[in-house]
């Protein structure tokens, strides 16, 4: 049993370190050689983990080459674009101007109602309305409304909305976020300044935090 752990926490260490190396990616994202990477990282992990005649180092060592492989590929990929290009999908158009492009459909085997599907996802009934919609190399769906069909933009109308930026949280569940507190600019001996204003002690704070218009934001714990 002690074997097993070991060599599963080994294994699952050396994963970690092997997709963190390769960046952060969502599933849908995946190029078509880090989705057939990822996959054999899979098997290969599980084999000393499943069979403990297998010696751990027939496991790492591919891994090891994996990962070179895929990061010297990405690599070349990037000074190479020509090579991108025959490794990789290009994006496709599929609707240009509002009008449905039935040979790229047919190309990349999408039927009408998968089209129509992601057009309402994208909160549009009518091809008409699209000026471009277009498939991404990472298979979602762009949509470009026509500017006439388009929400109105604060411009559009004249306003001047300030700019919020993004919430920091400060504290959460009564703790002091360190890497927040530095990305929002803020010191410490402000941030200890501050609490001091609000109605309970740092230990009952769920959440605090400030937006880029300095706008403060808090939460106590509940039922304490």
């Amino acid at each position: 049993m002690t074997t097993i752990f070991i060599r599963t926490f080994i294994v699952y260490t050396i994963l970690i370190i092997a997709m963190r190396i390769m960046g952060k990616r969502q599933i849908g994202e995946l190029e078509v050689s880090e989705l057939v990477t990822t996959f054999m990282l899979s098997e290969i992990a599980t084999a000393p983990i499943e069979n403990q005649d297998v010696p751990v180092a027939h496991a790492i060592i591919p891994i090891i080459i994996l990962l070179f492989i895929e990061v010297f590929s990405s690599v070349i990929l990037i000074k190479v674009p020509f090579l991108k290009n025959v490794v990789s999908a290009r994006p496709s158009i599929l609707i240009r101007d509002g009008r449905i492009d039935q040979k790229e459909l047919r190309n990349n085997r999408i039927s009408l109602e998968e089209l129509m599907c992601e057009l309402r996802s994208g909160q549009c009934t009518d091809p008409s309305q699209v000026a471009y919609a277009i498939l991404e190399k990472n298979g979602k769906l762009t949509i470009v409304p026509k500017a006439k069909y388009s929400p109105p933009t604060a411009d559009d109308l004249g306003l001047k909305p300030q700019e919020g930026g993004i919430i920091h949280l400060l504290v959460i569940d009564g703790k002091i976020c360190e890497n927040n507190l530095k990305n929002s600019g803020k010191s410490k001996e402000w941030l200890q300044k501050e609490l001091k204003k609000l109605p309970c002690p740092m230990k009952k704070i769920y959440m605090f935090g400030i937006d880029d218009a300095e706008r403060i934001t808090f939460v106590k714990k509940e039922g304490i």
